[in-house]
């Protein structure tokens, strides 16, 4: 009976010794320290051709979960963070919201996988539950979304990415093709498309950045409506002027960037849609340029 317990026990020890080294979830070195902070304000403007307002006060926090350089599943690096946005409306006159508060919650959930004999290539794949909405309608809120990105390093001055964005119930269309690149085309010019900003950054020093740039601010939430529910969306083009200023001395491994982009709107569209696949259009309102400042740190790496 000892024996039999005995050899039982040097199974499960040798199963789990097995199973740690085929999966490694660690906690970032910061625990769960905010890793990326962002405040974004579009001041109030007034429709064009109509008698409603519009202005919004964006923040934006992402709290690391799981280390990506130190965390794998098999051969895949495993990357966890939690997103959380609140969006503030300032809204009035014949556009009317019931809420004025939006909330946005996610969590991506990325696998890195290195291609074998391609060095400084990846693929990566993301699985992103999302929330969406003005708290008043959280049974149709909610999304699941999906990324796709491959990635090239070709050189210490150019790196692109090249990727499929899914999300059914918000994005305009439910499949987006996109592509992010930094290029140093000279030693002291950047030009950078990430996320939804395009940027041309002159280095003044070895930790200041700055040029200006174009990039895309808004959002897009479910909302309780007198009609029912409906997709707000709100998308509005700014161009700035931005400056980056790295917060530790060339060579320092440590990393943060604080960021600062100041300009206005050129143009901006408020819109309901139904909630079906199409995403038909209910109403438009279009609205006089306005005043952009955004404000973001950033710990990422």
């Amino acid at each position: 009976m000892h024996r039999w317990f005995l050899s039982l026990m040097v199974v499960l020890i040798g199963s789990a010794a097995a199973q740690e080294e085929l999966w490694t979830l660690r906690l970032p070195d910061t625990t769960v320290l905010p890793s990326y902070l962002k405040a974004t304000w579009l001041s109030r403007m007034g429709e064009r051709h109509g008698g409603s307002h519009l202005g919004l006060q964006d923040y934006t926090a992402n709290i690391p979960i799981a280390d990506g350089r130190r965390s794998h599943i098999g051969k895949c690096w495993i990357n966890v963070q939690g997103n959380a946005t609140v969006t503030l409306l300032d809204v009035g006159g014949e556009l009317d919201l019931r809420r004025d508060e939006m909330f946005v919650f996610s969590l991506p959930v990325t696998l890195v996988y290195p291609l074998r004999g391609k060095e400084g290539q990846r693929l990566m794949f993301t699985v992103m539950p999302r929330y969406a909405g003005d708290a008043d309608c959280a049974a149709h809120a909610w999304d699941l979304s999906f990324v796709l990105d491959y990635m090239v390093r070709r050189s210490e001055r150019l790196t692109y990415s090249l990727g499929l964005a899914v999300s059914p119930r918000f994005a305009e269309y439910a499949v987006v093709p996109y592509i992010t690149f930094a290029w140093q085309p000279t030693p002291v010019w950047l030009l950078r498309l990430r996320g939804y900003q395009l940027a041309a950054l002159y280095s003044w020093s070895d930790r200041l950045r700055i040029g200006p740039s174009l990039s895309h601010e808004g959002g897009a939430w479910m909302v309780s409506t007198p009609d029912g529910r409906r997709i707000f969306r709100v998308r509005s083009l700014a161009a700035s002027l931005t400056a980056e200023y790295k917060l530790s001395p060339t060579g320092d491994e440590s990393k943060g960037v604080f960021s600062a982009s100041v300009g206005s709107t050129l143009a901006t569209m408020a819109e309901f849609c139904r909630r079906n696949s199409e995403h038909d259009s209910l109403s438009q309102r279009h609205y006089h340029p306005g005043l952009f400042l955004s404000l973001e740190l950033d710990f990422r790496f």
